[in-house]
């Protein structure tokens, strides 16, 4: 009687193991279904995010960060969540402290704090921490200096900051070309000119880069915690063995036991969108008894080559959100991460730019806001905005100055305040900066000096000032200071180059000859008063400032907008 009871028993015990291997064959399949319905979903719609020269795309709702990173031997960072005040907050904090903080040699740290100018860009670069060395040279010992630098610049809605440490004093001057360099990125933004992307900005080519760049972009996904996606880009990097050698090489050290752990689902070499590179994919059973999955694709790149860099896309499932804790289930199956894998890994390319070819074929264009250093060659022929000055302090020669296209850009010439004793004497001081002077394009134009037009108003002459109502005497006409002011109806205290201060007026900068009675500014009529009762142009008065002293007294005849030579 007992022998056909355990047949029995035996026949239900295998029933049931056949019946849950079903089940959770069922339940693996639906669940897979499930999955790959959610990276359908995911993946419908997607954003292109531009890291370094390369682009990806990513799901819309992916949450992206892009950590700091390098260019031209600088590390770079890079925030927009902080306000103008809060930026300036942290500069004079990060100034307070290198101020209080000792080198060395027990002197205060803090060497140099350069004020920063930029088109709209603004900030400091602060030398720090000189350190002095000896270093063998030959058969004698000789001293060898560096410094630190932090330069902290506000862009437009973002905020950069760069960093080096041990570098030559006399190279503090890249990292402030470096900077003349960089652009504001608005959010998902892709520029089209060469250059290289951080996160919500962009060096722009070219610079001195070294043959050095770098950057890290890291991506999960709502409702995956445990799914971590990883791009990165680095230039510069020493040659080393490929990601299919090492892993074989680490395979081969670990104990049998560990191998049974991992599973090889993908070996081997892949191209996407022409980049070469390898590709390994593992599914890891961990001691926990849970599964996780590790995608990995690698280009090796050439060392020096800012367009063949180490690349490296790295998609992990299985991992727990919490520092240190123990690996989770991957909450995503493995047929749904391949499916997402592919997505991701297929968008990888270098950023398309500008046809360079094209762009020599036709003519060379300079755009409006192009830098350039004094002691450079004046890319273009047109008025240049002085980033040095303001504040109180002017240059000589005017904040804005035309300048002929091949000529050496000048070191500006500034003027500070004069204080009361100097104001009585007469005398205007002056100072140049040790850096190269910073000048922006401002306007093209390069016409010649014509008479003003028929619509200005015109300075009523010398000869017309006995009909005209009794002004102040002219007096101190030769001590008129580069930056003076006289209002419109007063007599001209020299003659020479006067700009209208009201930025609206139609007059721009004009010549007006000493003793002349200074005009009223032209203005167009806002369209809702024009009509036949009320004219187009306007005149009212206004303020008019010396930008250029004329060279002779010969001149004496009123004109109208037009280049100041020189």
């Amino acid at each position: 009687m007992k022998w056909p009871c355990r047949r029995r028993i035996r026949w239900l015990a295998g029933i049931l193991a056949l019946t849950t291997a079903l089940a959770s064959v069922l339940a693996n399949s639906v669940q897979t279904d499930q999955d790959m319905q959610k990276v359908a979903r995911m993946t419908d719609k997607m954003k292109t995010v531009c890291v370094g020269r390369f682009l990806i795309d990513l799901p819309a709702d992916a949450r992206v960060s892009i950590g700091r990173g390098y260019a031209g031997g600088y590390e770079i960072s890079t925030t927009a969540d902080e306000t103008d005040e809060q930026f300036a907050a942290r500069l004079r904090l990060a100034e307070a402290e290198l101020k209080e903080l000792p080198n060395r040699d027990g002197r205060p740290s803090l060497e140099s704090s350069k004020e920063l100018i930029i088109g709209k860009a603004h900030g400091k670069l602060l030398v720090h921490n000189r350190q002095r060395t000896k270093v063998p040279e030959g058969d004698r010992m000789t001293m060898s200096e560096t410094v630190s630098v932090r330069s902290l610049l506000r862009l437009p809605g973002v905020s950069i900051t760069a960093n080096v440490d041990w570098i030559d004093p006399d190279e503090v001057g890249d990292l402030e070309r470096l900077l003349a360099q960089l652009m504001p990125l608005e959010e998902m933004q892709i520029p089209r000119q060469p250059g290289f992307c951080f996160d919500r900005a962009f060096v722009k080519d070219p610079y001195d880069h070294l043959g050095t760049e770098g950057v890290v972009l890291f991506a999960g996904l709502p409702g995956h915690s445990d799914v971590n996606i990883v791009f990165s880009s680095m230039s510069g990097t020493s040659a080393a063995p490929g990601l299919l050698e090492r892993n074989t090489r680490a395979s081969e050290r670990e104990p049998m036991l560990m191998r049974l752990a991992f599973s090889t689902l993908r070996q081997a070499a892949r191209a996407i969108n022409g980049l070469e590179g390898e590709e390994l994919v593992l599914r890891v059973r961990e001691p926990n008894l849970t599964t996780g999955y590790s995608f990995q694709w690698e280009m090796p790149g050439k060392q020096k080559d800012i367009y063949a860099p180490l690349l490296t896309l790295e998609l992990d499932s299985g991992t727990n959100p919490v520092t240190g804790g123990k690996p989770v289930q991957s909450t995503l199956s493995e047929g749904a991460l391949f499916e997402l894998w592919e997505r991701i890994a297929n968008s990888i390319r270098l950023r398309p730019t500008q046809d360079v070819q094209a762009a020599i074929a036709e003519p060379v264009t300079t755009p409006l806001g192009t830098t350039a250093f004094s002691g450079e060659a004046c890319p273009h022929t047109g008025w240049w905005q002085c980033c040095d000055g303001g504040s109180g302090i002017g240059v000589l020669g005017g904040q804005r100055q035309y300048l002929r296209g091949g000529q050496q850009m000048p070191q500006a010439l500034l003027l500070p305040a004069q204080t009361l004793w100097e104001r009585l004497r007469g005398v205007q001081p002056s100072f140049e900066s040790s850096s190269p002077s910073l000048w922006k394009l401002a306007d093209k134009r390069a016409t010649a000096r014509v008479p003003p037009s028929s619509m200005l108003a015109h300075a009523t002459t010398l000869s017309e000032a006995d009909n005209a109502p009794a002004a102040a005497p002219l007096h101190g006409v030769a001590q008129t200071l580069i930056g003076s002011e006289a209002k419109t109806g007063t007599p001209c205290p020299a003659s020479g180059w006067w700009r209208c201060d009201d930025s609206h007026a139609l007059d721009g900068t004009r010549w007006f000859a000493a003793g002349s009675l200074l005009p009223p500014a032209t203005f167009r009529a806002p369209l809702s008063l024009r009509g036949s009762a009320h004219p187009e142009i306007i005149h009212r008065r206004s303020a008019w400032q010396l930008v250029r002293l004329a060279h002779g007294a010969q001149d004496n005849v009123d004109s109208g907008p037009g280049p100041r030579h020189g």
